[in-house]
C-alpha cells in the first residue's frame, strides 16, 4: 500500500522522492538538441501537424500498401535524441506512452545495450547476417562479448526453467515476428499431438479416423517424395482452442486464432479445426468442449468422430492446444483472471492439451518475465516478440523427439547478429541489471512499484475529470486507461506532447488506451505522464 507525507511518497517500502536524488543520466545530444532523462520537460513549442509531417504521410500512402495507420497517426522524426520515455522532435519534446506498441522495454541509451552494440561494431559484426537455419554460429576464439543464438537461447531457457521446471528443460526456436512465433507454436502443438496419437493408437486407428472424416492421402506428394515412409494426408484434424477477443497475429495460421476485430478476418480462408471460448468467463469452458473418451472408443461409438464434432465437442486426443494471452492486448487491455486460467489449465493438463502462452506484448511488462507467472498455471509453450527484439518460440524440451527434420524453418532463424545481440543484452539487463537510479531493486520490482504509483495518480485525475477518465487497470507497467471520447483524448494528447494508442473496440461510450512505460521507468516519468494527461483532459474539455 502507498503512504504519503508532505515530504515523500513511499510505495511497498520504496521511497520515490529519494529516487530523484539518484538520477545521474548522461546527456543525449542530436541535431543541436540536448536531452537528459532526469531533467527533460515535455513541451511542444510549435504545431505537431506541419507540412513536412503531412508530406511523410502522403509519401507513405503513395508507395506503400495500407496497413493499420490512421490518417492522423503520429509522424516520428528520426535523428533527434531520445532519453527514457522522452523524445525530441522539431517541435519540442513529447512523452512516449506507446513505446512502439510494447516493443521498447528499456531506455534506448541503456548502458548494457549500448555496450553490446559497441562490441558488435568493434568486431565487425554489427551488420553481419547469417542463415542460422543452415549454419551453426560461433564467436571467434578470444571474443567473449559477442553473443550467438545459443547464448540467447540458454539465457532464456534457463530463466524459464527457473520459473516452470520442465523434465528436459526448455528449447528455443527463433522467428522474425510475434505472428511467426505463434505460427511456430501452432505447428509444434499440432505435430506433437499427431505424433502422440500415432504412437498411442497405431496405424489402424489412424486410418479409421481419416476414413470417418473423409480425409484422403496426398497422392501427389506420395508419388513425388520418397524421403519419408509415413503417409501424408491432405488434412489433419488437430483442433486448437483460443479466446474471444484474442489477437495472435495476421498470418493465415495465427489469424484463425485471432478473434478481436472484423478487419482481421474479411476475405481469408479459415481452419476447420478452431474453436473459441470467452476470455476470463467460465473456467470450465475448455472442459465443456472436450469429449474425454479415448479415441478408439470414440471411433467405435455410433456415428464415430463425426457425431462428436456435430455436437460441437472435440475428442480429447484431437485437441492439440489451448492458446491465450495473459493480458489481452487488441481485445481491450484486459488482465487475465487467475481462477479462469487455473480452471482452463487444469482441464488442459488432464486431457493432454498443450498450453500455449502468447507473451508477444506482455513479455517483461507486468512485474514478471511472463504474464502467465501471475496465474497458478504453467504453460508448455510460449510465443514472444516485441521486448525480446526478435520473435521467439520456447517450449518444453521433451517435445523435440516428435519433430522431424524440416518441420519448420525461416530465412534468418537467429542469423541476424545485431538482433540476437541486442535481444541478449535487453533480456539480460531486464533479468539481472540493477539500475543505480532505482536503488538496485530489480526491474520487475520497479514495474510493480511504479505501476501502483501510476494507477494512484490516474485515480486522482479521475476524481477531477470524471467526464473523461473512467479508470485504469493493469499489471505492473502495462495498463489500460479507460476513457470517454477516446479519439479526442488521443488526438489532443499528440498535440500536447503525449503519444498514445487505442486498444480494442469501444464498449458503450467508453474505450481503452494503452499506457506503456519502460521497465526502468523513473518516478519523474510517471509523474510527467500524469501531468501531461491532465493537461490533455483540460484541452479536450475546452473543445480543442
Amino acid at each position: 500500500m502507498a503512504t504519503q507525507t508532505l515530504d515523500k511518497l513511499v510505495i511497498d517500502g520504496y521511497d520515490l522522492a529519494a529516487e530523484k536524488t539518484r538520477y545521474r543520466f548522461p546527456d543525449v545530444v542530436g541535431r543541436g538538441v540536448t536531452l537528459n532523462r532526469g531533467t527533460a520537460i515535455v513541451k511542444i513549442r510549435g504545431e505537431m501537424e506541419n507540412s513536412r509531417y503531412q508530406a511523410a504521410r502522403d509519401a507513405h500512402k503513395k508507395f506503400m500498401f495500407l496497413t493499420t495507420h490512421d490518417d492522423d497517426s503520429p509522424v516520428v522524426e528520426l535523428g533527434y535524441p531520445t532519453a527514457g520515455s522522452y523524445v525530441a522532435c522539431s517541435e519540442g519534446v513529447y512523452y512516449d506512452a506507446m513505446l512502439g506498441v510494447a516493443q521498447k522495454i528499456l531506455d534506448d541509451n541503456h548502458p548494457v545495450v549500448r555496450d553490446q552494440v559497441a562490441a558488435l561494431l568493434e568486431h565487425g559484426a554489427l551488420l553481419r547476417r547469417e542463415i542460422n537455419t543452415d549454419d551453426y554460429l560461433l564467436a571467434a576464439e578470444g571474443i567473449d562479448d559477442l553473443k550467438t543464438p545459443q547464448d540467447l537461447a540458454e539465457l532464456l531457457a534457463t530463466a524459464t526453467q527457473e520459473r516452470w521446471s520442465s523434465r528436459e528443460g526448455w528449447r528455443v526456436f527463433f522467428c522474425n515476428s510475434g505472428a511467426e512465433a505463434n505460427e511456430a507454436a501452432i505447428k509444434l502443438a499440432m505435430l506433437v499431438k499427431w505424433r502422440r496419437l500415432e504412437e498411442k493408437y497405431g496405424k489402424r486407428n489412424v486410418e479409421r479416423l481419416m476414413d470417418q472424416l473423409g480425409i484422403k492421402k496426398n497422392e501427389t506428394l506420395e508419388a513425388r517424395d520418397k524421403t519419408r515412409d509415413e503417409p501424408v494426408y491432405r488434412d489433419y484434424p488437430m483442433f486448437l482452442v483460443a479466446c474471444a477477443g484474442a489477437f495472435h497475429g495476421r498470418t493465415c495460421g495465427a489469424l484463425n486464432l485471432t478473434q478481436s476485430k472484423k478487419a482481421h478476418q474479411i476475405g481469408y480462408q479459415k481452419f476447420h479445426y478452431v474453436k473459441h471460448v470467452e476470455y476470463n468467463k467460465d473456467p470450465h469452458a475448455l472442459r465443456a468442449l472436450i469429449d474425454p473418451r479415448p479415441l478408439d472408443q470414440v471411433l467405435d461409438s455410433e456415428g464415430g468422430v463425426p457425431k462428436v464434432l456435430e455436437r460441437g465437442r472435440i475428442p480429447a486426443d484431437l485437441c492439440a492446444a489451448f492458446i491465450a494471452e495473459g493480458f489481452q492486448g487488441e481485445g481491450g487491455y484486459l488482465p487475465g483472471d487467475t481462477a479462469w486460467f487455473h480452471g482452463i489449465g487444469k482441464a488442459a493438463k488432464e486431457f493432454g492439451i498443450m498450453l500455449v502462452a502468447d507473451e508477444v506484448q506482455t513479455l517483461c511488462r507486468t512485474g514478471k518475465l511472463y504474464a502467465w507467472e501471475h496465474f497458478d498455471t504453467a504453460p508448455d509453450c510460449i510465443a514472444m516478440a516485441k521486448a525480446s527484439f526478435l520473435g521467439i518460440m520456447i517450449a518444453r524440451g521433451e517435445y523435440g523427439r516428435y519433430l522431424h527434420h524440416g518441420w519448420h524453418s525461416n530465412t534468418w532463424g537467429g542469423g541476424k547478429v545485431f538482433d540476437v545481440n541486442v535481444a541478449h543484452a535487453t533480456l539480460d539487463a531486464v533479468l539481472n541489471y540493477r539500475a543505480p537510479h532505482l536503488n538496485e531493486i530489480s526491474h520487475f520490482e520497479n514495474e510493480e512499484i511504479k505501476g501502483k504509483y501510476l494507477r494512484q495518480l490516474v485515480e486522482k485525475l479521475r476524481d477531477k475529470h470524471k467526464d473523461l477518465i473512467v479508470g485504469m487497470s493493469g499489471r505492473g507497467l502495462m495498463n489500460g486507461l479507460e476513457v470517454k471520447r477516446r479519439s479526442d483524448v488521443i488526438r489532443v494528447g499528440w498535440l500536447r506532447g503525449l503519444k498514445m494508442l487505442s486498444a480494442g473496440l469501444a464498449s458503450g461510450d467508453t474505450a481503452k488506451i494503452r499506457v506503456l512505460h519502460l521497465a526502468d521507468a523513473t518516478a519523474k516519468e510517471i509523474e510527467d505522464f500524469a501531468k501531461v494527461l491532465e493537461d490533455v483532459c483540460y484541452g479536450v474539455e475546452r473543445g480543442e
